[in-house]
């Protein structure tokens, strides 16, 4: 606040202050102290405002825009024996995930100087056959560069294909009857012109031979000794005789040896590693031999196709 010099009226003011008596006198002060106090109140009040300066200040607010930026990482996964397999043959045009397993095998290895992909060309054909040169002669490897079953086998990644479906046109005019898949260890049961039950069996590796048999025989129980050891088996439907000792072939279910125990575990039947286990007949499940033994009487049709 800023003090003001008393102005003429102020002093004449003070001048009568003086004269009046005590009572008035303090009246008047009280009234001449409240003016004082508005007027020097007003007079700050102006005075500030007047000595007021606003200060405007200019910001200026700098934005950078960073260009965003893509990291792409790659991620080897480490090769482990086993974890892909292929079930085909490749070469130099072939595109799938199996060539990029094949890749991967080669050049964990250090066949393949390049990184893995699903494209099979002319660095992976030299690749496959600068890997398929340098084994064992005795192990007669073709060298084309053509990772077939053989040299996949060699880099533990064959894997035996999927059996390809039943072929219903097996069972066309056949009535109730019977098919044989020895190759793929399989059989099915025929009714008009159509599949109705399929299921797995195990057979010897050369017969019976591909062709159409007829049920001759029927034996709800038989034994053998075929096996070095005796053994009894039931539901035995036969429907030709063996090429080397003439023994009688047909379905018939797992032998099981006296003290009670199958010839081959029941889960093992159907398996390729099993093939060969019999000397000729067609093992198979018992619940499955008793389906065959209802559904195949004498002279229905047994059709061997592998």
């Amino acid at each position: 606040m800023t003090c003001t010099p008393l102005t003429h009226t102020a002093r004449r003011w003070q001048l009568r202050y003086r004269l009046m008596p005590t009572r008035v006198m303090r009246r008047t002060w009280f009234a001449v102290a409240s003016a004082a106090m508005c007027l020097a109140g007003c007079v700050g009040s102006s005075t500030n405002e007047s000595l007021a300066t606003t200060t405007v200040e200019e910001v200026v607010v700098t934005t950078t825009e960073t260009p965003s930026t893509t990291t792409t990482t790659t991620t080897t996964l480490p090769v482990v024996a086993g974890d892909c397999t292929v079930s085909f043959a490749l070469e130099v045009g072939s595109t799938s995930d199996e060539v990029m397993c094949l890749e991967r095998h080669l050049n964990d290895r250090g066949w393949l100087s390049e990184s893995p992909n699903d494209e099979f060309d002319e660095a992976t054909r030299v690749a496959v056959r600068t890997f398929q040169a340098n084994h064992d002669p005795k192990l007669e490897i073709v060298i084309d560069g053509i990772a077939g079953q053989q040299t996949l086998e060699l880099l533990g990644l064959w894997l035996e294909p999927p059996p390809p479906e039943p072929d219903v046109a097996t069972c066309e005019g056949l009535g109730d009857a019977a098919v044989l898949d020895r190759e793929f260890q399989r059989a099915w049961l025929c009714a008009d012109d159509a599949i109705i039950h399929v299921f797995p069996v195990t057979t010897a590796w050369d017969q019976p031979d591909p062709g159409d048999y007829e049920v001759e025989q029927r034996s709800l129980e038989a034994s053998s000794i075929l096996t070095g050891s005796y053994s009894e088996m039931s539901h035995f439907v036969v429907f030709t005789y063996g090429k080397f000792q003439g023994a009688r072939v047909g379905f018939h279910s797992v032998p099981i040896y006296p003290g009670g125990e199958y010839v081959q575990p029941l889960e093992s039947v159907g398996t390729p590693e099993l093939r060969g286990d019999s000397n000729g007949c067609i093992r198979a499940l018992p619940e499955d031999a008793e389906k065959v033994w209802d559904h195949l009487d004498f002279g229905a049709i047994v059709r061997v196709i592998s």
